[in-house]
Formats: C-alpha cells, sequence, structure tokens
C-alpha cells in the first residue's frame, strides 16, 4: 500500500510548466468527474423524504419487505466499503486528479450510505439481517487488500458492477415505488465512479508484477464465483421481488466483459482477466443451468439439480460464517443509533 511520505511533500513537480501542459491534457477526464460530482450532488434526506410522502410510504407485505432487506443489505454496506475505498484511493492514488476523482467518489458513497440506511429503516422491519456471506467476504478482500490494483479493480470494476446491474432491474421491475424511484439517483453517481476505474487503470496496471498480476485474476475469478453463490443463495428473494437472476447474472457479466474492453481495448494490460471464448460459453452455459430465464419450463432433473447446487451454496455459506467471524448486522449500533 502506497503510504504518505513527508519527505515528498509539497510535490512541487505539479506546478512544473511541462507537467501542466501535457499531464493535465492527458487527465483532464479524471479531473471532470470530480467536477461533476459537485455539479450533480443531489441531498438525500430529500430525495428519499419527497419519494416516502408521494407514495404514502412503503407499501408492501412483510415478505417483500423482507426480501428488500436481504438484498439491499448487500447495496447498504457495499455503499460503506465503496467509500472507506473512495477515501483510501483519495490518499493512495499519486496522480492529483484522480485523487480528486476518489474524493468526489467518497463523497457520493457516504451520501448513498446515509440514505440506503434511512431508507432501510423506513421499512419498519424489527430485526434487519446481516450481510450475506458472500458478499462480505468479497467487501472484506478488497478493504484489506494492499494492492491498489486489488483495490479499483475489486470495487470500480467488479462491485460497483454488481449495484449498477441491481439498480437498473429493481428499478425497471417496479418492485417498490419509492425504491424504483431513488435507484436512478444511485446509478448515476455509480457510473462515474466506474469512470473512475475505467480511466485510471491503465496506468495502474502498467506497474504491478507478473506475479501480482496472477494474483490479481486469481482475485477477480474467486469474485465471480463468490457472487454467483450470493445470487444462488438469495435467488428466491430475488423472485420475491419481480427480478429475474438470469437476466441479473447475463446482464452483469456482459457488463463486465463491456467495462474491461474499455479498460484494455487490445488486450495488452496484465491483470485482468478475460476468459477465453470457450470459457466464456461454458460460464453462460453454467448460469442457464442455474439460473433458468423467467418464465422457462424446467425438467424435474434441472429442478432438482438447483435445489442440489441451492444447498451446496447455503452450506458454503455456512462454512465461511465458521472461517470469518461475522461483522455486526444491520439491526446493530450502526442503525440503532441513527433511528435514535
Amino acid at each position: 500500500m502506497a503510504r504518505f511520505r513527508p519527505a515528498d511533500f509539497p510535490p512541487y513537480h505539479l506546478l512544473d510548466g511541462d507537467y501542466t501542459a501535457a499531464e493535465r491534457e492527458a487527465k483532464r477526464k479524471l479531473e471532470r468527474l470530480y467536477h461533476h460530482t459537485r455539479d450533480k450532488a443531489w441531498d438525500g434526506r430529500e430525495v428519499l423524504g419527497e419519494a416516502l410522502e408521494r407514495h404514502g410510504g412503503i407499501q408492501l407485505p412483510d415478505h417483500k419487505r423482507e426480501a428488500i432487506a436481504r438484498i439491499f443489505s448487500i447495496i447498504l454496506w457495499g455503499e460503506l466499503a465503496a467509500w472507506h475505498i473512495g477515501a483510501e484511493l483519495a490518499h493512495m492514488l499519486d496522480d492529483p486528479e484522480a485523487k480528486m476523482a476518489a474524493t468526489g467518489q467518497a463523497f457520493d458513497e457516504a451520501r448513498h450510505f446515509a440514505t440506503m440506511r434511512d431508507y432501510l429503516l423506513a421499512l419498519g422491519l424489527p430485526n434487519l439481517p446481516p450481510l450475506e456471506p458472500f458478499t462480505r467476504e468479497i467487501l472484506r478482500d478488497v478493504l484489506e487488500a494492499e494492492s491498489v490494483a486489488v483495490k479499483v479493480v475489486g470495487m470500480h470494476l467488479l462491485v460497483e458492477n454488481v449495484a449498477l446491474t441491481l439498480f437498473q432491474l429493481v428499478a425497471e421491475g417496479e418492485t417498490e415505488p419509492v425504491l424504483s424511484e431513488i435507484l436512478p439517483f444511485f446509478e448515476r453517481d455509480e457510473a462515474r465512479h466506474v469512470g473512475l476505474g475505467v480511466m485510471h487503470l491503465p496506468e495502474i496496471l502498467k506497474k504491478i508484477s507478473w506475479l501480482d498480476a496472477l494474483r490479481l485474476q486469481a482475485f477477480q475469478v474467486k469474485v465471480t464465483t463468490f457472487i454467483t453463490w450470493g445470487t444462488l443463495n438469495l435467488r428466491k428473494d430475488f423472485h420475491r421481488i419481480g427480478v429475474d437472476p438470469h437476466e441479473g447474472m447475463t446482464r452483469g457479466l456482459r457488463y463486465q466483459q463491456d467495462v474491461y474492453g474499455r479498460v484494455d481495448p487490445e488486450h495488452k494490460s496484465r491483470g485482468l482477466y478475460r476468459p477465453s471464448s470457450f470459457l466464456a460459453d461454458l460460464q453462460s452455459k453454467t448460469v442457464g443451468v442455474l439460473f433458468p430465464p423467467k418464465g422457462e419450463e424446467i425438467s424435474k432433473w434441472h429442478s432438482g439439480l438447483i435445489s442440489v447446487m441451492g444447498g451446496m451454496a447455503k452450506a458454503t455459506a455456512f462454512a465461511v460464517n465458521r472461517v470469518s467471524s461475522d461483522g455486526p448486522g444491520l439491526s446493530e449500533p450502526v442503525l440503532e443509533e441513527a433511528a435514535a
């Protein structure tokens, strides 16, 4: 992890005429992300408050409220993790324009966390669930990583991609009017955060060793696998709120490869996991087996296979919980203090 070195401060080269003429021209898009954060900032309390008033609160039966709470606990704690990562990157990155973009992200993520926390509290459930185990492990891996590359790939290319996909599907499905109304605000911000990864990651990947590149690829495979297991564990909750897990996984994988293509259109950067056509086809078929398209009739053996795999996902989640002590759930002080 990069550390602040007082002996190197202040970095006078940032005011050198040659630097400002050449480097700032190359980095102006990154700096623009920061200015867009300022210009497009929205008031989470106002947006959520007006939506709740307009729709008369959250009008859902308890089983759908519980499903939303289980799914959107992922978003809540993901936003908190992203807030931490944004603040870390503002310190760790050397490039001042990238620092500005990361600072803007931290500001956005703080608003997202506060707004989503208020929404989940407005569900009115007596107890809110802890974070899904596979997602918790992904977020902890990113938070604990000392590698800037792992933090940027993990948060900006993988976790943010999951969030964008979920925002779109829930808003499109009109699961719950208040939620559908506030999620587009989240989505617009998250698109900027992906932009930070797309624009600055090539510079980061140029500096990593081959060994670190292999570790980064292994991390990406782990994240994709854990996302699949986590989605399998939550598939009934997705169905309860009208979201098709097949569409979610298919769209998420497509977006992931699209953003990788934007980072590295010529496939020259080391560290990004780009599956071969055979593995990509196998991945697509696996999604089709585990998450059949909505409305598709499946055979008894296929249904039985999904049940078996679902049982394996639950057993694996249990094992993950035993190996890693659980963090605070949504009913712990971070929410209790907010409700006081």
